[in-house]
């Protein structure tokens, strides 16, 4: 009989190495593809208005419940009962061959002159309208924003789009900047963040916001909605090629986000104020890196 046993470990070795080999190839390949391929995000955020009456009438002849001190506690009003008061959101487009983008007009639609089903209408054509491949980016949008989303699509009927179906807060098909700029430390609000790396944000104070939109201040509330999109988007796109999903120039880019948000929004106090000069002073610091030559030195 003969024994074959060292062939057949050395055929079993070169296998192993061939299909090593194999796999390291595919994800160099899928590495490229994931920084120079085409890549679309579309950003957004969303303000909410209590739908109290609704809210009272399932609160009605509940037991009340009282703290230490003997006083009422008023029952929170969750997410069920939130109208989507303003929408904002903002397509990116990296053409994989470019570090700066494409970017697209953001879009605000509030109550002021849109029902909630156009608002939210409006949203699901434009995220079935850039596909599949592209992703979703929010800021703590899995902690309520999509709960509201796919609540509101089935109160209305409406079909969700593919990036809202998988209800994983891991979907491949969106991004929540909050949850994987964390990971296992605190979270933190979106105006902390930005303020922490210099970036405009948040033209009104976090807990103003419902106020404003139950006073019918819609221009600060579409401020508001807008500002944070912007933010958003800055963070997002720093992220990404940290990350090394995206190649991206950031000075130009952030001043591109600026133009586009000023050509949709030219009236926008926090644009005017806040973020177009603070994107003209990134562009203008980044023009002044590198050699500056001197005529004593060139003497």
């Amino acid at each position: 009989m003969t024994d074959n046993t060292p062939n057949g470990v050395t055929d079993l070795v070169a296998l192993e190495r061939s299909l090593e080999r194999q796999a390291h190839a595919a994800i160099a390949a899928h590495a490229r593809d994931e920084t120079t391929g085409p890549r679309v995000f579309l950003v957004c955020d969303f303000e909410y208005k209590f739908r109290r009456e609704a809210h009272e009438a399932w609160a009605y002849g509940r037991e009340p419940r009282y703290d230490k001190r003997g006083h009422r506690i008023a029952e929170k009003i969750r997410w069920p009962f939130q109208t989507i008061a303003a929408a904002a959101w903002m397509v990116v487009r990296f053409d994989g061959q470019s570090d700066l983008p494409e970017i697209a007009e953001p879009v605000v639609m509030t109550l002021a002159e849109h029902a909630e089903t156009d608002i939210v209408r409006g949203l699901f054509n434009t995220l079935d309208a850039i596909g599949c491949d592209a992703r979703m980016v929010t800021w703590g949008g899995e902690v309520r924003d999509l709960a509201v989303l796919r609540y509101q699509a089935c109160r209305y009927g409406l079909n969700l789009p593919v990036h809202l179906r998988d209800t994983s807060p891991h979907a491949r098909e969106r991004i929540d900047l909050c949850r994987s700029t964390t990971v296992q430390a605190d979270q933190v609000h979106l105006d902390e963040y930005a303020a922490g790396c210099g970036i405009p944000s948040k033209p009104s104070p976090p807990e103003a916001i419902g106020k404003l939109v139950e006073a019918d201040e819609w221009n600060m509330v579409h401020d508001h909605v807008l500002a944070d999109v912007l933010t958003t988007t800055i963070v997002g796109l720093r992220w990404l090629a940290a990350m090394g999903e995206i190649g991206c120039d950031r000075e130009r880019t952030a001043m591109a986000v600026a133009d586009a948000a000023l050509a949709a929004s030219p009236d926008s106090a926090f644009l005017i104020r806040d973020f177009k000069p603070w994107a003209r002073d990134r562009l203008r610091e980044a023009a002044l890196r590198g050699n500056v030559y001197r005529m004593e030195q060139a003497a």
